[in-house]
């Protein structure tokens, strides 16, 4: 991967933002959102509770491709945590879906070839589970990383991270039938204190904190382990449907979005971020795409910066250096990050942070860095002697 980094953006990126919030990403309601509303149920919270909570009507029935914001999923994680009062529930929620009860975009991967075959049909059809996913795999040597990353930095919660990385490593084990072991598990937030929890998920492997990504590594070797699951008649059918929901998402998706999530995806890679390589990554022409952007009143410049104001107030939430956060955010020092973090919230990063950690820090209406509450934390919380969702 490109390691240019993008200054020439932050340098022009006017001090206003963009002129509207953009539209918030949606997520699939199966089947992780049923799953955690199954969790709440037994744990004797009511439709009514739930639906104060989350704003999610829990007692209507929801259509196979019902979606849901991102912000009530992101309540929804946080109130199972708190109900069940067990801080590794995403590492866990898939051991309680119910049997074959597995999202459309699961069922693709299972009826691939191989382990590679599967992560490609993932990376892919990542959006159909949720808008703001990103996967990747990449092959260094005799070792291969999987990587998730939340296109919008608005709603990069750990919990997603946790889900997905815990259902990489069970996919991989369940689908091939082969005990799969890590070498190394990596994450950006700081540790919840469930260790536990992290050591089931993922077979004992030595997991990082506050780290660059949210990764697995593993055997490159696993990449060409055949399924057991395989069926290539199913999957060429089920391929099609696939194609035809995305591209459907794609349509109704608003193009400021969608050149946000390009942003986002090409900072987490450390690529260059130009209007040409998001034009490439839309598969649209520069002209065609700015014409559109201006119409929605959008600025690619307005993007590139609202980007990186929510993904550093995110990041110096959870704990990283400012260094690391301006080397991650494509600055080409820390003075420039705390130079436009000054602009974004009329403070430095230092006490911006110290702010969060006291629970004093507030804004103007409309300048808050989330579009709900920030994430709440439950590292005071200890796990039951018998790991239970």
């Amino acid at each position: 991967m490109s390691t240019t980094r993008s200054t020439s953006a932050t340098r022009a990126a006017p001090s206003g933002r963009a002129s509207a919030a953009l539209r918030e990403p949606t997520a699939a309601v199966y089947e992780s959102a049923l799953a955690l509303i199954g969790l709440l149920h037994r744990h004797g919270l009511t439709d009514a509770r739930i639906a104060q909570a989350t704003g999610i009507e829990t007692g209507r029935r929801y259509e196979p491709d019902a979606r849901l914001p991102l912000s009530q999923i992101e309540r929804l994680w946080e109130l199972a945590a708190e109900a069940t009062r067990n801080p590794g529930v995403a590492l866990q929620l898939h051991l309680h879906y119910p049997e074959n009860k597995l999202h459309f975009v699961a069922h693709v991967g299972m009826r691939s070839r191989t382990l590679r075959e599967a992560l490609e049909h993932w990376r892919k059809y990542a959006p159909l589970v949720c808008e703001a996913d990103d996967v990747d795999f990449i092959v260094e040597g005799s070792h291969a990383r999987f990587l998730y990353t939340c296109r919008d930095p608005r709603y990069d919660s750990r919990w997603f991270a946790e889900h997905f990385l815990a259902l990489a490593a069970w996919f991989g084990r369940s689908f091939t039938g082969q005990p799969l072991r890590p070498h190394a598990v990596r994450f950006m937030h700081p540790d919840p204190g469930c260790a536990q929890a992290y050591h089931q998920a993922f077979d004992g492997a030595p997991v990082t904190f506050l780290a660059q990504d949210n990764s697995l590594v593993f055997d490159a070797r696993y990449l060409d382990l055949p399924f057991r699951t395989a069926d290539s008649y199913l999957q060429h059918f089920l391929t099609q449907k696939a194609d035809e929901l995305k591209r459907r998402l794609e349509r109704e998706a608003p193009v400021g979005n969608r050149v946000m999530f390009a942003i986002s995806a090409l900072i987490q890679r450390r690529e260059e971020v130009t209007f040409e390589r998001v034009s490439e990554l839309l598969e649209q022409s520069p002209r065609k795409l700015r014409v559109v952007l201006e119409a929605e009143g959008r600025r690619f410049r307005e993007l590139v910066d609202e980007v990186r104001r929510h993904a550093a107030a995110r990041y110096l939430q959870w704990g990283l250096p400012i260094s690391q956060v301006a080397e991650l955010l494509g600055f080409s020092e820390p003075s420039a990050l705390q130079h436009a973090f000054r602009r974004w919230f009329q403070t430095s990063p230092g006490s911006f942070r110290a702010q969060l950690r006291a629970g004093h820090w507030s804004t103007s209406e409309g300048a808050s860095p989330w579009p709900c509450r920030p994430s709440v934390s439950y590292t005071h919380l200890t796990l039951p002697t018998k790991l239970e969702v």
